[in-house]
Order: structure tokens, then sequence, then C-alpha cells
């Protein structure tokens, strides 16, 4: 075959392209979709948005909101704290975050899979934490250590589940219609030239327009759970068992909401944190156990890169001995995406009415949240068995 031979049959090919994308038909774009989520695997459905707040650093109560709102997790997740805590103490601290069921079986579970299985889409939204922070203030070296496991149980913008514009712009892409040409060498030739110039770019530029747009303010419900230890001298034999802390979030998007439905979200959230043991020389003995119970709400807008936040909460606390004693705790925050999965929090807050060992000062943390996710690309496979969908009549 002679290189003008190729060279016309690609030119050929290159008008004729066109005027088939444009005489694309319904069963068409329907055999498509239906390739597509049964190819697709759910690593190739992935969205941009806010790494979530670690429950292990939520548990030891140094996140950087009262108030956990529900997201969609990551494979992976890291997160950095730095800041004054609420006893005017310098903190600081590490997060890891991992969703098991995403990295063993992510490669294995497609669209359709996850679209059919409510137990699938639970366990891949599941994740374990682990967090560690520590006093940097002059004669304070405790060590607390968490290990938190927080699953979302309703999603309503799961980036696996509401992809239909990520499938739309997937079936939109030109259709791969070679004319009659039986020189095999030459339809290998025109099908990796298609490829290559054509459906890959599509398809990658659909999966980046998806991962930029999502909408991040859906309707979602998640719960949590998280035992801590804490070593008053900062070595690890004398970490000793701490308080367990539960709780549960409720967020929704303002759903067909002109004027909202994309810019805002409302959470509401509870808490319950048992056995704390606190150490305060103003206290009978020196020392209580006390349980707090935690209720508040919190208002975020914004868009999928940058929010700003303001959360209220209501905290009721008992120990053996004395009245409850009830406070109020407020805080405001904000968090911007800086680069691809990269995103800086800051927030202010305080407490008023807390009485003694309670803390009422101001906080100020600082954060860096880090998540990761397995490469989206598709596989060659994947390329050609989408080629071989938009080929069939």
């Amino acid at each position: 075959m002679t290189a003008r031979r190729v060279l016309g049959v690609l030119a050929a090919v290159s008008i004729f392209l066109p005027a088939a994308a444009e005489c694309q038909t319904e069963t068409t774009t329907s055999t498509f979709r239906s390739t597509a989520e049964m190819e697709l695997k759910i690593k190739n459905a992935v969205a941009d948005l806010t790494v979530p707040e670690s429950p292990a650093f939520a548990a030891l109560g140094l996140s950087p909101e009262t108030i956990v709102r529900p997201s969609t997790p990551r494979e992976f997740a890291t997160a950095l704290l730095n800041g004054v805590d609420r006893k005017g103490h310098l903190q600081t601290g590490v997060a890891l975050d991992v969703a098991p069921y995403l990295v063993f079986v992510a490669n294995r579970i497609t669209l359709s899979d996850y679209r059919r299985s409510r137990v699938t889409q639970i366990l891949s939204r599941t994740t374990a934490s682990l967090a560690t922070t520590k006093a940097t203030t002059e004669g304070d070296r405790t060590v607390r250590t968490a290990i938190g496991f927080h699953a979302t149980l309703i999603d309503s913008e799961d980036p696996r589940l509401g992809n239909d514009q990520l499938m739309k712009c997937f079936s939109d892409l030109p259709l791969f219609q070679p004319p009659s040409i039986a020189d095999p060498n030459v339809l290998d030739l025109l099908k990796k030239t298609f490829e290559d110039t054509v459906l890959v770019p599509g398809v990658n530029a659909c999966r980046t327009r998806f991962q930029r747009n999502a909408r991040w303010n859906g309707t979602s419900w998640i719960v949590a759970v998280a035992p801590t230890w804490i070593s008053p001298t900062g070595l690890a034999a004398n970490l000793d068992t701490g308080p367990v802390a539960a709780w549960t979030s409720l967020s929704y998007g303002f759903d067909r909401v002109p004027g909202l439905e994309n810019n805002a979200q409302i959470t509401a959230h509870f808490r319950h944190l048992s056995n704390e043991l606190v150490t305060d020389a103003a206290l009978p003995g020196g020392k209580e156990s006390r349980d707090t119970s935690i209720a508040g709400v919190g208002l975020r807008a914004g868009t999928t890169g940058f929010g700003v936040s303001f959360e209220v909460s209501y905290l009721r606390t008992a120990a053996a001995g004395r009245s409850d004693d009830t406070s109020t705790r407020w805080a405001a925050g904000a968090d911007r995406r800086l680069a691809d999965n990269l995103w800086l929090n800051l927030s202010i807050g305080g407490d008023q009415g807390a009485q003694t060992g309670t803390g009422n000062g101001v906080t100020l943390l600082t954060g860096l949240k880090f998540g990761l996710s397995k490469d989206p690309s598709l596989t060659d496979d994947q390329v050609r068995k989408l080629i071989g969908a938009q080929s069939r009549p």
C-alpha cells in the first residue's frame, strides 16, 4: 500500500466523519451508552470536588469545622492541620484516609454493576482513617490518636451514578464509520488514527469537563464512628483509651430551587462523645469523665472550586456530681482548590457559655487536603470496545 493511497483514504475519511456524526441515530447513541456503562469502570467517573473531612480528625475535635459536611470520598486522602485549639494550645496533625473497597475492587466494577448494587455503592463510599495530633505548646506534650470509619449512605450527586452529562458527552463524539476497504492494514491504520486524533482526546475532554463541573452540593447522609487514644506524655507506651465519637450528618442541596441549586448547601449534624476524661485544676479532684452531645446546622455557599461556610452548634456536657453544662459553638470557614485534587481550608471559631474545663477560647485552624484516585484514563481495550460500539448500525 503506497503512502499516497493511505493519505488519500485518510483524507476521504476526514470528510466522511462529520457527515456520519450528523446522521447519528438514537439507536447508535443508545448502543454506545450501554457499551460505555458496561465497559467503563467506576474509576473512570470521578469528580474533583472538595476532599471530605477526615473522620479521625473530627473525632479528635480538630477538624477545621465542627459540622462534618457530607462529600463523596476519594480512594486516598491526606490532611495536614496546623493551628490553635479551644484551650489556646498550638496543635499540628496529620490524617490518612482510605476507601478500601475502591482501592482493591475499583478496577473490576463497571458503572453498570455500580448502578445495580446498593451494597456496592455503600461499600465504595466507606472510608477508614487514621489521624494523630500533637500539642506544640511549652509544657503540653499530649498526643492524640484516632481511627475513624465513615460511610455515605445517600449521595444524590455520586459521580458514579449521576453521570448523565459524562455519558451524553461520550455519545456525542464523532462516529467511526470507515468506507468499505478490504485491506486490513488500511483499516487498522484508520482506527488507530481515529483513536489518537478524535476518540481519546474527546473522551479526556469529556472527563475533564465532568470532573470540573460536577454538582458539589447534593443531598447526602453520612454516619461515622471513631475511637480515640491519648498519651499525656507524648510517648506511645503511655497511650490510654480516650472517648468514642459517633456522628451523623444530613445535607440538602436545594434541588431544583432556582438561584440556590448549584450554589448552596445546608447541613444538619449530630454528634455524641462518650467517656471523655478531662483534666483541669479547677475541677473537683482535678479531673472528671464527661459525655458531650452536639447538634448543629451549617450553610455553605460557593462553586466547585471555592466555598465559604458558617455554622452554629449547641453543646450539652454531662458529668457526674454537677449539673449539665451548655454552650454554643460557632465557626466560619473557607476552602479553595489550589490545584487538581489539592484543597486549602481555613476556619475560625469559638465557644460561648462554656464552664470550667470545657474551653471557651477562639480557634484558628488551617489545613491542606489532598485527594488521590486511580488514573481515570481509558485503557486500550476500553477504547477499542467504544470504537466497536460506535461502528454498529
